[in-house]
C-alpha cells in the first residue's frame, strides 16, 4: 500500500491539533532547555516539566535546506533519532519520498508538513519548533506521561476539529475525521462517501461532506453503546503500542548502524617488534585507549615543535565547532527558544608540548650511520577516541598517521557545520 505526504498529514492533523493544545498548557510560556545526551526537554515552569525530544532534523534558510537527522548516525543518541528513522522506514515502505530523502530544498511550511506525516508514523503528537541560532530551526517531537489525554467527549472533538481546520493544512476530511475517531478509541460508522456517525461517551455526532470537505455537522444518535466503546478504546491503545515498538526496533537499526561503519573503521592491530630499540622515551599514558602504536620509517623525520602543536589545534576546533550534545542545561546559560549544542562529556584540557616526555639526548645527538635502520616504534599522541575522557565518541585518531576515522571526523564536523548551521 502506498500513501502520499498529505494523506499522512490528514490523519494526523486533528490529533496533533489536540497535542499541541495540550503542549501550550504544560509550557506556560516558559522557556526550555534540551539535553540530548540524557535525552531530556526540560519546560522551566513551576515545577519544572521534563518530555522526551526526538530530533526530526532541521531546516535553515540560510542552507536553503531541510535536513533529516538520521542523514549520518552517530551525532546523536540512537533514542533521540529513533523517530525520525521510524519515519524514514515508513517512507520507505508507504512510498513517501519526502520521509526518506535525506536533504530537500526548503519551502514554505515544509518542516512543519514533513513533522505532521512523522506524528502519523511515529505515533508520537506534539512536536516543538526550536531555535538554534544563526537562523536554524530543530524540529523536535516530544513525549511524555504528562500527554495523556482525557476520555474524548463531543464537545472536545468538536472544539478540536475547529480548531485544526483554521489552518487549512487538512485536504481530504474524510480521512481526518476517520483516522482521528480510531485514535481516540471512537467509533465511526460511513453510511456513505458522504456522511458518517462519529460515537463518543457522551454522544455522537453526524458529519456531511461535500467533495471531501466538511460541509456542516449535526447531532445524531448513537450507533453503538459502552461495551463497543471499551473495545475500540483497548485498540487504539493497541496501535500506540505497536508504533512504540516499532520505533523501539528503528533505535536498535540507528545503534547497530552506527556501529557499523566504527567497527569497519577500526584500525588493525600491527604486529611488535621482537626487540624494542633501546632507549626509547615512555609512552604517554591514556585510560582504556592503546598507547603507542608502530609504523614503517617515513623518508623524511617528522619536526618535533609540529608534532607537539597539532593535536592541541585538532582539540581546539572540536571545542567550538563540532560538539553535538548540550552538557547541563540547568547550569548553562541558555535562552529560551535556543539549542544549546555542547558534548557530555565536556572535553579535557589537553597537554601542551612542555609536558611531552623529551627524548633521551642520546637519540638526539645520534649521528648517521651507513647500516640500515632498523624499523623503529614511533610514539603518537592520541587525539580522541571513545576511551578517553572528552572524546565524542569517534574511533581514535592518531597524530601523523591519516585513518579511516580522521576521515569519519571530517565528515562529522562538516554534518554538523550543515546540520546546526555553524
Amino acid at each position: 500500500m502506498t500513501k502520499t505526504l498529505q494523506d499522512l498529514i490528514d490523519e494526523s492533523i486533528f490529533i496533533s491539533t489536540e497535542y499541541q493544545a495540550r503542549l501550550a498548557e504544560l509550557t506556560q510560556g516558559a522557556g526550555w532547555d534540551v539535553d540530548f545526551s540524557a535525552p531530556a526537554f526540560t519546560l522551566q515552569t513551576e515545577p519544572p516539566v521534563t518530555l522526551t525530544p526526538y530530533l526530526l532534523g532541521t531546516e535553515s534558510a540560510s542552507r536553503g535546506s531541510w535536513i533529516w537527522s538520521w542523514q549520518e548516525l552517530g551525532h546523536f543518541p540512537a533514542e533521540v533519532v529513533s523517530a525520525a528513522v521510524q519515519a524514514r522506514e515508513a517512507g520507505e515502505r508507504l512510498g513517501v519520498d519526502e520521509l526518506s530523502t535525506d536533504e530537500l530544498p526548503v519551502a514554505e511550511g515544509l518542516a512543519r508538513r514533513l513533522t505532521l506525516a512523522a506524528k502519523a508514523v511515529t505515533g508520537v503528537y506534539a512536536h516543538y519548533p526550536a531555535g538554534a541560532g544563526g537562523g536554524v530551526t530543530a524540529w523536535l517531537l516530544l513525549d511524555g506521561p504528562e500527554f495523556e489525554l482525557p476520555e474524548l467527549t463531543v464537545e472536545r472533538m468538536m472544539r478540536v476539529i475547529a480548531e485544526a481546520l483554521t489552518t487549512d493544512t487538512a485536504v481530504d476530511h474524510n480521512l481526518a475525521v476517520d483516522s482521528y475517531a480510531k485514535l481516540r478509541g471512537a467509533h465511526v460508522e460511513w453510511d456513505t462517501a458522504a456522511t458518517c456517525v462519529v460515537t463518543v461517551r457522551d454522544g455522537a455526532q453526524r458529519f456531511w461532506f461535500d467533495d471531501h470537505q466538511i460541509s456542516g455537522v449535526e447531532p445524531a444518535e448513537p450507533a453503538v453503546g459502552p461495551e463497543i466503546l471499551a473495545d475500540l478504546a483497548e485498540d487504539a491503545r493497541s496501535r500506540a503500542a505497536a508504533l512504540r515498538e516499532d520505533r523501539a526496533a528503528a533505535e536498535a537499526t540507528a545503534a547497530r548502524q552506527e556501529a557499523e561503519p566504527q567497527r569497519a573503521a577500526a584500525p588493525a592491530e600491527t604486529p611488535q617488534p621482537e626487540e624494542a630499540p633501546q632507549e626509547q622515551p615512555e609512552p604517554i599514558e591514556v585510560p582504556e585507549f592503546v598507547e603507542t602504536e608502530h609504523a614503517q620509517e617515513r623518508p623524511e623525520p617528522v619536526e618535533a615543535p609540529r608534532e607537539a602543536e597539532e593535536p592541541a589545534a585538532a582539540h581546539a576546533g572540536a571545542g567550538d565547532a563540532d560538539l553535538p550534545f548540550d552538557q547541563e542545561p540547568s547550569d548553562r546559560d541558555v535562552r529560551p527558544g535556543r539549542v544549546s549544542t555542547t558534548v557530555v562529556p565536556g572535553p579535557e584540557p589537553v597537554r601542551p608540548a612542555a609536558e611531552q616526555a623529551p627524548a633521551p639526548a642520546a637519540a638526539q645527538h645520534r649521528e648517521p650511520v651507513a647500516e640500515p635502520e632498523e624499523e623503529r616504534e614511533v610514539e603518537r599522541e592520541v587525539v580522541a577516541g571513545p576511551g578517553v575522557p572528552g572524546s565524542a565518541g569517534t574511533e581514535p585518531v592518531v597524530e601523523g598517521e591519516e585513518t579511516a576515522e580522521e576521515e569519519q571526523g571530517e565528515r562529522k564536523k562538516g554534518f554538523f557545520s550543515r546540520f546546526f548551521g555553524l
